[in-house]
């Protein structure tokens, strides 16, 4: 071949389009994980992971227009996020917009996860100057490359979500959006909105779910193709989904099993996972390809190859001893399904019907006292607790202390219970209480905080109750009163919180949280209280075009109180946050209130002790 042949062969070769990828040949071949974060860096391969395969190449499919992941966690969808959004800005440029809950996310993903990403997989690095660099045209949240733009928006700032117009929407996390951007309205419309002039529009949606029947991710999943990725049985090699109600644990034997519904097989972890690049995706309603155009993946924990069925099973344990608040994060966020609690609340009388004798003032269960007092115009209502091992939680006594809580006379009253109160083990013994919250809204704030500030040392909190769903029951680090010597003001997820209560209600003797109340009168547990303590049910309501659920009063109910008071006791115990196994060394041994010293975690209590448990059924389908 002659320089002219050459010349002419080179410029050929420069002028020949690229090969044709998918999105997971793309990956395969050109992206590089980040030792920032990733446990496995260098280079990115599908068959760590084969169910990203198709997740990924669903993406890449000019059929579909509508991608949808409906995952549980540890199963790699931050990196198939990345993925798809270096397919576009490198093999398809195009106007790429990535939404998350918050703009403050947005931020936090782009600088520690993109920033890294681009980094590290060359095609992308050349294609997209440093942020840092003077006069790139990047920053933060809005990247430019070569035929389009990439940029980072929270679902609750409505001016990125009215910016210009986009080919590819990446929504991550929806289920936790807000159900409006400002005034604007739903944050998933009004995205998609921007993508209208564009027919090869491609729209890419992830989640963990939430509440079923309210789940965005699950609605959407619907419309889809419905693929769930199955295992293949080790024993007759059929394929399986791998759910709760198929799992069984041994934890003697340190030994985690799978039953097969098709053979009835009882396979270990491990026979299981050798078997793993042999799963794949069973659609349930392919039929929505072709009318909707849109494929949608559901995957749990089960599969991942980065978390064991040990670990599950220890996430799970924690979360039952949580009650139903526990259960549902769990089926959230590690089954990666809606959580559905069908179970009805027991009556009034059944619930005074389950009252007992104590033989003293408390029980012997009992290792430590909170109280929780609600603030109204002309009384206080105050409710001391027990809690013990496994959750279990006892009602000691409930007080109703007239008075204007804006004169001293009522506040000197709830000291003598508070703060010089002692109550009884039948064998003499006394405790304290160990914590106290109070409600500081109403129109007794300044009170409040007044009272509290001269008790902080006695663990005295103020509180504020915070609505909404999704709430840690602490929600957030608390606020320092300044103009009340430091005193703390705690946040509290009062419509977690009642959950939580409405689920410990539930319980039946002997298990996990279940709730105790003393027979004698004198205690302040009559049929008032425990209509009190059931005055709300929870309902759904259509906010701008989203189902919201919350609580309100029963029909004809007007006092709430008893509930109150018990979401405000969860409240201390969870400031507390203490060793009840620690505690129960202790017991018995002498008289004392339980100390326990500055805590910094607030946003949840420690699990209470583990308890056994051989096999697992039951639990939440799909």
């Amino acid at each position: 071949m002659n320089n002219t042949q050459q010349l002419f062969s080179d410029l050929f070769q420069l002028l020949r389009p690229p090969p044709k990828l998918t999105a997971s040949e793309w990956a395969n071949k050109h992206v590089v994980l980040s030792t920032e974060d990733s446990a496995e860096p260098g280079k990115y391969s599908t068959d760590r992971a084969p169910y990203q395969k198709e997740m990924l190449d669903a993406v890449s499919n000019p059929d579909v227009s509508d991608v949808v992941y409906m995952t549980g966690s540890q199963i790699g969808k931050t990196q198939l996020i990345k993925n798809i959004l270096g397919y576009f800005i490198d093999f398809y440029p195009s106007p790429i917009m990535f939404m998350v809950p918050t703009l403050d996310l947005a931020k936090e993903f782009s600088k520690t996860r993109i920033a890294p990403f681009i980094r590290d997989t060359k095609v992308l690095s050349e294609k997209m100057a440093d942020t840092k660099a003077r006069d790139s045209g990047n920053t933060l949240l809005n990247k430019t490359f070569p035929g389009g733009y990439l940029t980072f928006v929270g679902a609750n700032s409505p001016a990125g979500l009215a910016s210009r117009p986009i080919r590819v929407l990446l929504a991550d996390e929806i289920d936790r959006f807000p159900a409006s951007a400002g005034a604007e309205g739903d944050p998933v419309s009004l995205a998609e909105k921007r993508t209208k002039t564009f027919y090869n529009r491609k729209h890419i949606y992830a989640s963990t779910p939430l509440g079923k029947g309210t789940s965005r991710i699950e609605k959407l999943y619907n419309d889809g193709t419905q693929e769930v990725w199955h295992l293949k049985c080790p024993a007759c090699g059929e394929y399986v989904y791998p759910s709760w109600d198929k799992f069984e644990a041994d934890t003697e034997a340190n030994k985690y099993y799978m039953c097969c519904e098709h053979c009835g097989a009882l396979s270990d972890e491990w026979a299981w996972k050798r078997l793993y690049s042999e799963g794949r995706w069973i659609a349930n309603a392919p039929e929505n390809l072709e009318t909707k155009h849109c494929r949608s993946f559901h995957i749990n924990a089960f599969a991942s190859p980065w978390t064991s069925w040990a670990e599950l099973y220890q996430t799970y344990e924690a979360a039952q001893a949580l009650g139903a608040v526990g259960l549902k994060t769990f089926f959230n966020t590690e089954m990666g399904i809606p959580y559905e609690d069908a179970v009805e609340m027991p009556p009034t009388d059944e619930l005074m019907d389950r009252r007992e004798e104590y033989g003293a003032d408390l029980p012997d269960g009992v290792l430590i006292l909170t109280a929780g007092v609600d603030t109204q115009d002309d009384r206080l209502e105050c409710e001391v607790m027990g809690w013990g091992l496994n959750g279990e939680q006892y009602g000691v006594q409930y007080y109703r202390l007239y008075g204007d809580p804006a004169q001293d006379a009522v506040w000197n009253a709830l000291d003598d219970i508070i703060i010089r109160g002692r109550w009884s083990f039948a064998d003499g013994r006394k405790r304290g209480v160990s914590a106290s919250c109070i409600d500081s809204g109403g129109n007794k704030t300044q009170a409040v905080y007044r009272y509290c500030s001269k008790r902080r040392y006695h663990r005295v909190y103020a509180i504020k109750g915070v609505g909404g769903a999704n709430k840690d029951i602490i929600d957030g680090l608390p606020t320092k009163l300044k103009k009340h010597d430091n005193a703390k003001l705690f946040k509290i997820g009062v419509d977690t919180g009642k959950d939580l209560i409405m689920s410990d209600l539930r319980q039946l003797p002997g298990e996990p949280r279940y709730c105790h109340f003393p027979l004698d009168p004198s205690k302040g547990y009559g049929k008032k209280y425990f209509e009190g303590l059931l005055a709300e049910i929870k309902t759904e309501e259509i906010v701008r075009g989203r189902y919201v659920q919350k609580w309100v009063l029963r029909p004809g109910v007007k006092r709430n109180e008893p509930l109150d008071v018990r979401n405000y006791n969860h409240a201390a115990i969870n400031i507390l946050n203490p060793n009840f196994e620690a505690l129960a060394e202790r017991a018995g041994r002498e008289d004392f209130t339980p100390y326990i010293g500055n805590n910094s975690s607030t946003k949840t209590a420690r699990a209470p002790a583990k308890y056994r448990r051989r096999k697992v059924g039951g639990g939440v389908k799909l």
